[in-house]
Protein backbone atom coordinates (compact mmCIF):
# COMPACT_ATOMS: atom_id res chain seq x y z
CA UNK A 1 0.00 0.00 0.00
CA UNK A 2 1.53 3.05 -1.32
CA UNK A 3 0.63 6.18 1.10
CA UNK A 4 0.26 9.41 -0.39
CA UNK A 5 3.07 12.42 0.41
CA UNK A 6 0.46 14.97 2.17
CA UNK A 7 0.74 11.47 4.86
CA UNK A 8 4.88 12.02 5.65
CA UNK A 9 4.29 15.63 5.46
CA UNK A 10 1.41 15.25 7.99
CA UNK A 11 3.44 13.18 9.98
CA UNK A 12 6.60 15.24 10.25
CA UNK A 13 4.90 18.70 10.98
CA UNK A 14 3.16 17.08 13.77
CA UNK A 15 5.77 14.19 15.41
CA UNK A 16 9.09 15.26 13.36
CA UNK A 17 8.77 12.19 12.00
CA UNK A 18 11.69 11.14 9.41
CA UNK A 19 11.05 8.48 6.75
CA UNK A 20 13.32 5.17 6.53
CA UNK A 21 15.92 4.85 4.39
CA UNK A 22 15.49 2.67 1.17
CA UNK A 23 17.60 0.10 3.01
CA UNK A 24 15.79 0.14 5.62
CA UNK A 25 12.46 0.03 4.67
CA UNK A 26 13.18 -3.58 3.44
CA UNK A 27 14.78 -4.69 6.81
CA UNK A 28 12.19 -6.33 9.61
CA UNK A 29 10.51 -4.93 11.83
CA UNK A 30 12.84 -4.82 15.41
CA UNK A 31 11.38 -6.79 18.45
CA UNK A 32 12.33 -6.87 21.87
CA UNK A 33 12.49 -11.16 21.96
CA UNK A 34 10.19 -12.41 24.47
CA UNK A 35 10.24 -16.21 24.19
CA UNK A 36 12.85 -18.89 23.46
CA UNK A 37 11.77 -21.44 21.31
CA UNK A 38 14.88 -23.13 21.82
CA UNK A 39 14.15 -24.37 25.78
CA UNK A 40 12.14 -27.45 26.05
CA UNK A 41 10.72 -26.27 29.10
CA UNK A 42 9.45 -22.92 28.15
CA UNK A 43 5.61 -22.80 28.89
CA UNK A 44 3.46 -22.33 26.23
CA UNK A 45 3.66 -18.72 24.14
CA UNK A 46 1.42 -16.24 24.47
CA UNK A 47 -0.54 -14.16 22.13
CA UNK A 48 2.25 -11.56 21.11
CA UNK A 49 5.26 -13.70 22.10
CA UNK A 50 8.34 -12.73 20.41
CA UNK A 51 11.00 -15.23 19.39
CA UNK A 52 14.03 -15.02 17.05
CA UNK A 53 15.78 -18.33 14.88
CA UNK A 54 18.85 -19.41 14.45
CA UNK A 55 19.19 -17.10 10.99
CA UNK A 56 18.22 -14.42 13.41
CA UNK A 57 14.48 -13.45 12.25
CA UNK A 58 12.11 -12.46 14.64
CA UNK A 59 8.52 -13.93 14.82
CA UNK A 60 5.51 -13.32 16.55
CA UNK A 61 2.78 -16.01 18.20
CA UNK A 62 -0.61 -15.19 17.16
CA UNK A 63 -4.06 -16.48 18.77
CA UNK A 64 -6.52 -15.25 16.86
CA UNK A 65 -9.09 -13.21 18.61
CA UNK A 66 -11.68 -13.19 16.07
CA UNK A 67 -10.13 -15.33 13.08
CA UNK A 68 -10.20 -19.00 12.94
CA UNK A 69 -8.16 -20.46 15.45
CA UNK A 70 -6.58 -22.83 13.28
CA UNK A 71 -4.51 -19.63 11.93
CA UNK A 72 -2.64 -19.74 15.64
CA UNK A 73 1.18 -19.92 15.68
CA UNK A 74 4.15 -18.22 14.53
CA UNK A 75 4.56 -15.44 12.16
CA UNK A 76 6.94 -13.54 10.81
CA UNK A 77 6.86 -10.19 11.99
CA UNK A 78 6.68 -7.61 9.12
CA UNK A 79 9.09 -5.18 7.02
CA UNK A 80 9.64 -1.83 8.67
CA UNK A 81 7.72 -0.27 5.07
CA UNK A 82 4.61 -2.45 6.17
CA UNK A 83 4.35 -1.25 9.49
CA UNK A 84 5.19 2.27 8.53
CA UNK A 85 1.56 1.85 6.37
CA UNK A 86 -0.30 0.22 9.30
CA UNK A 87 1.06 3.12 11.43
CA UNK A 88 0.24 6.02 8.68
CA UNK A 89 -2.90 4.72 6.94
CA UNK A 90 -6.33 3.93 7.68
CA UNK A 91 -6.02 0.02 7.31
CA UNK A 92 -3.54 -2.78 8.95
CA UNK A 93 -3.39 -6.31 8.40
CA UNK A 94 -3.37 -9.37 10.77
CA UNK A 95 -0.47 -12.55 10.17
CA UNK A 96 -3.09 -14.57 8.66
CA UNK A 97 -3.22 -11.24 5.92
CA UNK A 98 -6.56 -10.34 6.56
CA UNK A 99 -7.48 -6.61 6.65
CA UNK A 100 -8.31 -4.79 9.82
CA UNK A 101 -8.78 -1.11 10.99
CA UNK A 102 -5.21 -0.21 12.77
CA UNK A 103 -6.54 -0.38 16.40
CA UNK A 104 -7.94 -4.22 15.91
CA UNK A 105 -6.66 -6.69 18.52
CA UNK A 106 -5.51 -9.04 15.70
CA UNK A 107 -3.14 -6.27 13.93
CA UNK A 108 -0.04 -6.26 13.86
CA UNK A 109 0.48 -2.88 15.57
CA UNK A 110 -1.51 -4.37 18.85
CA UNK A 111 0.48 -7.60 18.46
CA UNK A 112 4.29 -5.50 18.56
CA UNK A 113 2.48 -3.21 21.09
CA UNK A 114 2.82 -0.01 18.88
CA UNK A 115 -0.49 0.90 19.94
Amino acid sequence: MALQPETYAIAQALTGYEKFSEEEYLEQWEATVTYDRAKPCNKPPLNGSISKDKEGKLWCYWIPVHDNKELQGWYEIPCKEDIEDYVLGSIAFTPGDQEVEPDHPDSWLNLLCLI
